[in-house]
């Protein structure tokens, strides 16, 4: 039986531990896009993650915010979640998600229900009336079969057209 997986703030030592997880998701990525994103998530300053203070681009994000981790005993970073605390007409107040990866070959459903159970957690302790998570459109079969299957449901497709020129992956 594997070990449970712990949920836990990013600290801003890790945050290039984290990369090649989320890159699972966005390929693309570029390091220092993240490091200037997850900076700014966690509130970390420049000389907290090892970039000299002109490389960081400040990313104009509403407050709070945070970045979590799932890990195990070893510390391994194996999935995450990014959130913002956001008001909602319909809800009110609400834990966004935007951001969650659960990247392991054996069990990503572990690593899902950790992350799933801290979301709540953090919800409930910053008096969210909600918790929206935006996924991106799943192969059938995916990880996310077993989401759907823990209390979350459906409630529309989040679409964007951006209309800011492609920025190379750096």
């Amino acid at each position: 039986m594997p070990d449970s997986y712990v949920a836990k703030p990013l600290d801003a030592r890790r945050i290039d531990q984290a990369f090649p997880v989320v890159q699972t998701v966005l390929p693309r990525l570029g390091l220092e896009r993240w490091r200037a994103y997850a900076a700014e998530m966690i509130g970390a300053t420049p000389a907290e993650i090892g970039a000299a203070p002109g490389k960081v681009v400040k990313l104009p994000i509403a407050q709070p915010t945070g970045i979590i981790v799932a890990q195990l005993r070893h510390g391994y970073i194996h999935g995450l979640f990014a959130y913002t605390v956001l008001p909602n007409l319909c809800h009110g107040k609400v834990l966004q998600v935007d951001l969650m990866v659960a990247a392991d070959m054996f069990d990503p459903a572990a690593i899902a229900e950790a992350l799933l159970a801290e979301m709540d957690r953090l919800a409930r302790q910053l008096r969210c009336d909600a918790i929206h998570l935006s996924l991106p459109k799943p192969p059938a079969g995916s990880q996310y079969d077993r989401i759907l299957q823990l209390g979350l449901v459906s409630e529309g497709v989040r679409l964007c057209k951006s209309l800011a020129p492609a920025e190379a992956a750096g």
